[in-house]
């Protein structure tokens, strides 16, 4: 083979394995609803119900913020974002259904949250944080945020 093809090949294997580290810095965590679980760095991520319009509207919500005993809180996250929320329903039969809610804004990286299922009832949700970039940083550090 010429020096072309095997550069060529090498510029592709460092391509597939930096596509690949993408979803594994991620890590997911499951939570049962109304309870918190401290994930590292002082961020700690609650789920919460919502069965009637209220403070928030109806449905399930997953927060991420700064908790420090002796500072207090932040609502903000300091180290870590959420990516992803899968909430797991249940029926009064015992029949089971999932519903996503992914970051796609800058405050969905805080924040995510599912409508309510009219008959079902959360128990749990599987959440996948991962570390902020410096983009992500500089937006939600930002005192104007």
């Amino acid at each position: 083979m010429n020096t072309r093809k095997i550069l060529l090949l090498l510029v592709l294997a460092i391509a597939i394995v930096g596509f690949t580290m993408g979803p594994a810095c991620a890590a997911t965590v499951t939570i049962k609803m109304g309870n918190h679980k401290d994930i590292g760095h002082k961020d700690r991520i609650l789920t919460f119900y919502q069965p009637k319009d209220a403070q928030n509207v109806k449905g399930v919500y997953a927060a991420i913020f700064y908790h420090d005993k002796k500072k207090g809180d932040d609502f903000r996250p300091h180290t870590y974002v959420l990516r992803k929320m899968t909430v797991y329903y249940k029926s009064k039969k015992g029949k089971v259904i999932t519903r996503t809610a992914k970051a796609n804004t800058v405050s969905g990286l805080s924040m995510l949250s599912t409508k309510k299922i009219v008959g079902y009832t959360p128990y749990k949700a599987k959440i996948t944080y991962s570390k902020m970039t410096k983009k992500e940083r500089r937006i939600i550090m930002n005192p104007l945020f």
